[in-house]
């Protein structure tokens, strides 16, 4: 799929509420997707609202829009799945107060609106994600206060702001953490 065909998509599902499923073939496994409600985008990076694998809205995720190089409309089971939404009564929302003008800005506006944040940098190490909160940020790097799966605080770790390539935010598991954490 192109980048204009890819760009297309995700403004057809945004003005449609449509859910997608988008591929990013370059960073991800084969059978590794996004599926979820198209909720902000720009030129650079899409905001979506995750559908979790039990059919329950849970959690975002920005994506660099360079990064996708499929997106889907119509697969397997969409309309059981969006039937089994509104029978739950969950429809997408788009959270408030997340700037998606830079990565920089996606990171600030997340820090500051959410209690902890899941960055990836896939094309450094598809086998690692850092979960916590900003420390600081600066033109080209930021610092980030690590947790760890006990919900304690591990150290701070610094990192290039071009090697984001998502950033997950309010998902189950960084909300648990962030419970047990006493951070909400």
């Amino acid at each position: 799929m192109s980048r204009d065909d890819v760009i297309k998509e995700i403004a057809r599902a945004r003005r449609q509420t449509k859910m997608v499923v988008c591929n990013r073939k370059c960073l991800e496994d084969a059978g590794c997707y996004d599926r979820g409600y198209v909720v902000d985008a720009n030129e650079k990076y899409v905001l979506l609202h995750l559908v979790t694998d039990d059919i329950r809205l849970e959690g975002y995720v920005v994506l660099r829009l360079d990064d996708i190089t499929e997106v889907k409309s119509d697969f397997d089971n969409y309309r059981f799945i969006e039937k089994a939404l509104q029978l739950r009564k969950m429809s997408p929302e788009r959270p408030a107060l997340v700037d998606l003008n830079s990565m920089e800005t996606i990171l600030a506006s997340v820090d500051e609106h959410f209690s902890l944040m899941v960055v990836h940098r896939e094309a450094v190490d598809q086998t690692e994600c850092h979960i916590g909160s900003l420390e600081s940020i600066a033109d080209k790097t930021f610092v980030m206060k690590e947790i760890d799966r006990g919900a304690q605080w591990c150290g701070v770790k610094r990192f290039r702001v071009d090697e984001v390539t998502r950033v997950e935010f309010n998902g189950g598991y960084e909300t648990a953490l962030a419970q047990v954490a006493g951070l909400d």
